[in-house]
């Protein structure tokens, strides 16, 4: 493996020595054929360059920095890795031309940021200069002011999962019932206030992440969640922003709609728990019959056994002089 190390050196410091020695006196075009690594430290090379069909580079780490123009045959690779850090980078000063395809190594822990590969003058370069085929992104290119980009980026960081429920005027929670947030199916959480992780944490059941404000959420804040689902892909909310309820109970229950022989919580949030004392949870089918019932006792989070048949019901909450109706459909 050393020596193989060595080999590859070897031949990359006899291209850059070329380079060095005979661009000053003349244009200079290096034909690269073979395998060749460039490791961890920046290598600058000043000549015009041709990946030859069956050459093959190795980008690990750091920037490949060509001082003049870079082409490439039909055939010819460039592997690039990449880190939390910093990716494979090629800078190119002049064009891009040829068809070269960029093959990446995409950690598993990326977050579907962009990641820029090559850097190349916008003045004579091709866009098919680059080209890449990968099962979870495609490379695109843009142009800067004078020069073009080629780059990867997840799409699904472009837009946001209306994903975010507020329950009354303390919590937020994030939908992690897959029949209502569109087949997802989040494990781990990132919770943002105004751009400043305030908690992180897994959930794997359907009730999802929640957060509580304390005594109130802040009104002025915006509120946004990175969620990952079990494959390890990185999804982002709309941003939420606090709705004040003026009534005296909020009740919510979630999952709705509740899965088959599952439980449900049931949400209750109040500023004044005295009310709770004498509270009653009903559930009725559409006949008017009531087909179970629970005493809430102070409780503000109630885990309770919905009918096993599917289909549509109403939950009835009683405390004191408040009522409500809630709609609950099980699948």
């Amino acid at each position: 493996m050393k020596k193989t190390k060595l080999i590859k050196l070897y031949i990359l410091l006899n291209i850059a020595l070329f380079c060095a020695l005979f661009s000053k006196a003349q244009t200079t075009t290096v034909n690269w054929a073979g395998k060749i690594s460039i490791g961890g430290d920046t290598v600058k090379v000043n000549c015009n360059i041709l990946m030859k069909e069956s050459a093959e580079l190795f980008l690990e780490k750091n920037s490949l920095e060509v001082t003049g123009n870079f082409s490439g045959e039909t055939g010819s690779e460039i592997y690039i890795s990449s880190d939390f850090n910093r990716n494979g980078f090629i800078d190119i000063s002049g064009t891009a031309t040829g068809s070269m395809e960029i093959i990446p190594d995409i950690y598993p822990a990326w977050d579907g940021s962009r990641m820029d590969f090559v850097k190349a003058e916008k003045n004579g370069s091709q866009t098919s200069a680059f080209r890449m085929k990968h099962n979870l992104v495609d490379l695109r290119f843009d142009i800067q002011n004078y020069n073009m980009f080629w780059y990867v980026e997840d799409n699904k960081l472009n837009s946001c999962l209306p994903i975010i429920v507020q329950l009354g005027n303390h919590t937020l929670l994030v939908n992690n019932n897959s029949e209502t947030n569109g087949s997802y199916k989040f494990v781990y959480y990132h919770w943002y206030k105004d751009g400043i992780l305030i908690k992180e944490g897994t959930h794997n059941d359907d009730a999802g992440s929640y957060y509580t404000g304390g005594e109130e959420l802040d009104k002025n804040a915006e509120y946004t969640v990175k969620v990952t689902d079990s494959k390890g892909a990185n999804y982002l909310s709309c941003p939420y922003r606090y709705v004040h309820s003026l009534s005296p109970i909020n009740v919510t229950v979630y999952p709705n709609p509740v899965p088959r022989n599952t439980k449900a919580n049931i949400i209750v949030e109040t500023q004044d728990l005295s009310l709770l004392t004498n509270a009653i949870i009903e559930i009725y089918d559409l006949l008017g019959q009531c087909i179970g019932k629970t005493n809430v006792n102070g409780q503000t989070i109630i885990n309770m056994d919905f009918p096993a048949k599917s289909g549509i019901y109403i939950l009835k909450f009683r405390a004191k002089d408040y009522l409500t109706n809630i709609k609950i459909t099980v699948k």
